[in-house]
């Protein structure tokens, strides 16, 4: 019995010390988020080494643990034989991008980042039928300026973490991903997409009165051109898989029950590949983008804290939230 109380013990003091470690860590991202020259500095420090042949981010964080970890919205299982991370999204209803959300995320891929012997990550969700609804209207609205900034300061970091990550990246996109949620599976390098019509992807920020960042824009055309891009952003437009699949904006669909199994199959495939060719060669692709963002990541700052805190952007979103809380009523 003795033994027994004591490995309970054991468990619930590790347990304490894990959680009171993210919480650390999530202080120390969301400190670091505020401060402006820090970021510059760690920013320039991406560039530097993109520069020399690597996709790099600088280290916010000090890595404290490893292999299966869980915060309250992300569940990360991370396999040491074959060197890849799944993430599980978990927080529902939609798993919006929250700037609690953000933090946690940023917080993870940091570690997996740092951690050499994860090479690939597959990013997924535990939500039925959807991957991500995108940014969360809450934190777009009825908020003081520095808030404004340390919500979006959060999105461009996401942004950055997925975007010029040194592992393979491969969105396992098991339902809708409107706006925010486009915008991870297309940092990726790879998107698989359930093959339901039902669900869709696309961004329909314009549809909402909403603008969508510059590097939104860059990131897309890169992949599925400019028209299609014009024509998605100017028109707010979301696709089902199959048009989605058509124009590029998604890689491959399989059915819904398939579409994990098959992101697993499908990093084989790409970590086959050895590490320093690929990551010589994701750098030489994406780091004009990534250099462009960089210099103008300020002024977008700026951008997005004078439109969404303007009384018309501010009406329109209380509007909206109005009407979904009489939907759901």
């Amino acid at each position: 019995m003795d033994a027994y109380k004591s490995s309970v013990d054991f468990a619930e003091a590790t347990a304490f010390l894990s959680h009171a470690c993210y919480e650390q860590d999530k202080m120390a991202l969301r400190a670091t988020l505020k401060n402006k020259s820090i970021l510059s500095g760690l920013l320039s420090r991406l560039s530097s080494c993109s520069s020399h042949g690597r996709v790099c981010v600088s280290p916010v964080l000090v890595a404290q643990r490893r292999n299966n970890s869980t915060s309250p919205k992300l569940k990360v299982d991370f396999n040491q034989s074959t060197g890849v991370a799944v993430m599980h999204m978990q927080n529902p209803p939609v798993n919006s991008l929250s700037l609690g959300f953000l933090t946690e995320f940023c917080i993870a891929v940091e570690k997996l980042e740092m951690d050499k012997s994860c090479r690939g990550l597959i990013l997924t969700s535990s939500q039925p039928k959807v991957f991500s609804a995108g940014l969360d209207i809450m934190d777009m609205y009825g908020k003081k300026l520095e808030q404004y900034e340390e919500f979006w300061r959060a999105v461009q970091e996401m942004w950055l973490k997925l975007y010029s990550s040194n592992m393979v990246t491969i969105a396992a996109i098991n339902g809708s991903s409107p706006a925010g949620g486009c915008l991870m599976s297309l940092s990726c390098d790879y998107r698989i997409m359930a093959d339901n019509p039902r669900y869709s992807i696309g961004f329909n920020e314009t549809q909402f009165g909403i603008v969508v960042p510059v590097w939104c824009k860059e990131a897309m055309t890169t992949i599925v051109g400019h028209r299609n891009t014009e024509l998605t952003l100017e028109l707010g437009l979301l696709y089902n898989p199959s048009d989605a699949l058509k124009i590029g904006l998604v890689d491959q669909l399989v059915p819904e029950d398939q579409v994990l199994a098959t992101a697993t199959k499908t990093m084989t495939k790409w970590l086959a590949i050895p590490d320093h060719a690929r990551r010589i060669t994701k750098s030489m692709m994406r780091k004009p983008t990534i250099d462009k963002i960089m210099s103008i990541r300020e002024a977008d700052m700026q951008q997005y804290i004078s439109f969404i805190s303007k009384d018309s952007t501010q009406k329109m979103l209380g509007t909206y939230l109005e009407m979904l809380k009489k939907k759901r009523g």
